[in-house]
């Protein structure tokens, strides 16, 4: 056992040093200083040291941290493979939370891979195991879902799940996702044509900014969230034909010093949507200058949408302002990346303005424009279906999911049901069974008592004859023949008065023979007066010794009893007192049958509060494996369990015989 605890303790340090090992990996892939290459190699040895640890919890929660690893390094086939890893191992163990992490984890993945239907499934998925834990994590879940609306432009279904997300996070006062709603709230409402609502919302935004700087966040990062909503509320403006109203914002936004540093790509933005407006305006100060600008940083970070959004905005001013050809080349410069990016707002947005500018081709481009625009309806309709569908086909497996949950659970019942019928079945009988055995035991009991009973009362009547009869000879011999013998005595005396001297010697030698045969029928009488005496003292102890020493057999066999004398065999139990007999006389029973012993010794000791009862014999002996199932012996082994004690048999050919009991008084 102690080996064994051993080996249990060293198993549980080895894994806790692989454990250790693995978050030391896992803490260097986080260090945003390396490079992402190593960090990446980091996490590939964590996935390879952790497949050799158990799953447990703390194995489960090391993988969720490798996936979300590889989620921030974009490695999004590693995040999802890992997230697979997890829902393996979760659902292994039950684990509902765990399965949760690893749907939330491999759907942003496939979100940033462009594969939003896998995406939406995972999501789903998710929403309903946090849903049933409610937990949390849920309104980010339900938000995320919602952007994968917006990004179909099924901007109603966005609204409501925004909302909903919402009202899950205010009351877990998440208020960096709070903010993350009304945004898409707004921009929602923006795609519905809702401006005003769309602006209260962007409104409500910009407050829960206020409280960020509470909670840690830096300067920079609120600027950023700041100008980002300004932006978007300058739009709305534009769209609403406000148009003082959006350059204000955009400037306002653009005072934030360090917006250029921060995040060039906000800023490059801003600039874009600034120099639109005053475009719109027809105020044309700093123009083409805000747009080319915007280009460049654009072009710079690669950001090839923004790109699009600048050259569209660059044609249109060159077409506004005569240089037809030149704006229609930037036009057709932003179709082609639009549609390099499948961006289908932008591609709608530069054929409408290349229509609008290239007459000679206005028809073509507007033959692309309403195939486009149709097949984006079919595409939306399609995906609101497909969603829809997803959500059904989801609560559909949901719900088979409890249908089957309720059929187990009826069957798991109703085999409990038989099983406890089945159990109290057995439970009755065994009781019975047990109730039988304890009526047996108490008949048994019973039966020795009156066996005891019945053989002390024939020891008293064989006493009470032995004693009739003895009394009966003194008798005879006290008062018929010795008074006949001293009769014939007196007799002789008064014929030894003749004077012949033969005959009064001969009278003399017969009177000295009559006194010898008074005196010894005299001295037999008060032997058989002491031994009446003696039989009346008899005891369980004379029992005993009596059964011993009493035995015969064809072997001549010499008997011995050694019963101690300081056993108080009045306070025994009667029925110890039957079993204590039985034993005894089954044991040399079996002497007489087949031991062919001289001698046989049999001992009775007591030892503080234990009893031993030996028997040995020199005789033949014999195989204890052979004769195990004879019955004498088991007798003598049920007596023994009878009198709660220990049976021990040694014996072997040619070497006598030795059995001992002992049992606590």
């Amino acid at each position: 056992m102690v080996l064994l605890l051993g080996i249990s303790c060293e198993r549980a340090s080895v894994k806790k040093n692989m454990r250790s090992s693995v978050q030391k990996l896992l803490d260097s892939s986080a260090d945003t200083n390396l490079s992402d290459t190593l960090r990446e190699i980091y996490l590939d040895s964590a996935y390879v040291e952790l497949a050799d640890v158990s799953n447990d919890s703390a194995s489960r929660n090391l993988y969720n941290k490798m996936g979300l690893g590889y989620y921030e390094l974009s490695k999004f086939k590693k995040a999802i493979a890992t997230s697979k890893k997890i829902l393996d191992l979760a659902s292994d163990a039950h684990d509902s939370l765990a399965m949760a992490r690893a749907f939330y984890i491999s759907g942003a993945s496939y979100y940033l891979r462009s594969d939003k239907d896998s995406a939406f499934t995972a999501y789903q998925n998710s929403e309903k195991i946090y849903q049933a834990l409610d937990a949390y994590q849920l309104g980010e879940v339900i938000l995320y879902k919602a952007y994968i609306y917006y990004d179909i432009g099924d901007y109603e279904m966005c609204e409501s799940e925004a909302f909903k997300a919402l009202k899950k996070l205010q009351s877990e006062n998440l208020n960096t996702k709070v903010y993350d709603c009304y945004n898409l709230i707004a921009t929602a409402l923006d795609g519905q044509d809702n401006s005003e609502e769309a602006i209260k919302y962007f409104e409500m935004a910009l407050n829960k900014l206020e409280i960020f700087k509470e909670n840690g966040y830096t300067e920079d990062y609120i600027d950023g969230l700041r100008g980002s909503c300004y932006n978007n509320m300058g739009l709305v403006y534009e769209k609403m034909g406000r148009l003082d109203d959006a350059i204000a914002i955009y400037n306002k936004a653009l005072s934030y010093t360090d917006i250029k540093r921060s995040s060039p790509n906000l800023y490059a933005k801003l600039i874009n949507n600034l120099g639109h407006a005053k475009f719109k305006k027809k105020d044309y100060s700093g123009l083409p200058t805000m747009f080319f600008k915007s280009l460049k940083i654009r072009d710079s970070l690669n950001n090839v949408a923004g790109e699009v959004a600048s050259r569209i905005n660059i044609g249109e001013y060159y077409v506004a302002t005569g240089d037809t050809l030149r704006g229609i080349e930037y036009l057709k410069l932003a179709y082609r990346d639009a549609n390099g990016i499948k961006s289908s707002t932008d591609m709608l947005m530069s054929l409408r303005k290349l229509a609008d500018a290239d007459k000679a081709n206005s028809s073509y481009y507007n033959k692309k424009y309403f195939r486009i625009t149709d097949s984006l309806k079919d595409v939306s309709k399609r995906n609101h279906n497909k969603f829809a569908r997803i959500e059904y086909e989801t609560q559909k497996l949901e719900d088979e999911k409890a249908a089957l949950d309720r059929k187990n659970n009826f069957i798991i019942g109703v085999s409990v049901i038989v099983l406890l019928f089945v159990a109290a079945i057995f439970i009755i009988y065994y009781l019975n069974s047990r109730n039988k055995e304890l009526l047996h035991i108490q008949e048994q009991q019973k039966a020795n008592e009156e066996i005891y009973q019945l053989m002390f009362e024939q020891q008293g009547k064989i006493d009470s004859a032995r004693s009739e009869e003895k009394n009966r000879i003194a008798m005879e011999l006290h008062d018929g023949i010795l008074n006949n013998i001293y009769a014939v005595r007196l007799n002789l005396e008064f014929s030894n008065r003749k004077t012949d001297e033969q005959a009064i010697e001969n009278r003399k030698g017969f009177i000295k023979e009559l006194q010898n045969v008074e005196t010894e029928i005299r001295a037999v009488s008060h032997d058989l007066s002491r031994s009446i005496a003696f039989d009346q003292d008899k005891n369980f102890e004379n029992i005993l010794g009596f059964m011993i020493t009493s035995q015969k057999n064809k072997f001549d066999t010499v008997f011995e009893a050694d019963i101690d004398p300081d056993i108080d065999w009045e306070a025994m139990p009667n029925t110890h007192k039957v079993n204590v007999y039985r034993i005894i006389q089954e044991a040399l029973q079996n002497v007489n049958k087949y031991s062919q012993a001289a001698n046989v010794v049999v001992r009775v000791k007591k030892n503080n509060d234990t009893i031993l009862i030996a028997i040995a014999d020199d005789g033949v002996g014999f195989d204890t494996q052979v004769a195990a199932e004879g019955i004498g012996l088991k007798n003598l082994k049920k007596r023994s369990e009878a009198l709660n004690g220990n049976l021990e048999i040694e014996s072997a050919l040619g070497a006598g015989t030795s059995i001992r009991v002992h049992f606590a008084l």
